[in-house]
């Protein structure tokens, strides 16, 4: 079974936006939960950097095999900078994708190490 939620908000003074899309599907050996979002912040400025700033990059990957849960975080955060009738916006963004795994079985190696060949 899968659900899917979407929620889209407005921030104040109409600076910017965030969309959020929520997953979560169940099956006979999973539940997983994932979260897409995006943050947007738009505010003018007088002068764009001559020198564009590269956009930050983290990956996260955690196994708790104890547990039996897997977690994996992608996250970008950056700036544009966009002309529009004489003005200069400057956008900064946020986009991430957030997957959390259960798993309900648990499966053990084997004593005996298997060869190829």
């Amino acid at each position: 079974m899968k659900q899917v939620t979407y929620f889209k908000n407005e921030l104040t003074g109409k600076r910017g936006r965030t969309i959020s899309i929520r997953e979560h599907s169940s099956d006979v050996e999973t539940d997983t939960s994932l979260t897409k979002r995006f943050i947007y912040l738009v505010k003018c400025v007088d002068t764009c950097p001559e020198k564009a700033s590269a956009p930050e990059i983290r990956i996260l990957k955690r196994i708790d095999t104890e547990q039996q849960r897997e977690r994996f975080l992608f996250k970008v955060k950056g700036v544009v900078y966009i002309k529009k009738n004489r003005f200069i916006y400057e956008l900064r963004y946020c986009h991430s994708l957030n997957i959390k795994m259960f798993w309900k079985t648990h499966v053990l190696s084997s004593d005996n190490p298997v060869t190829l060949g």
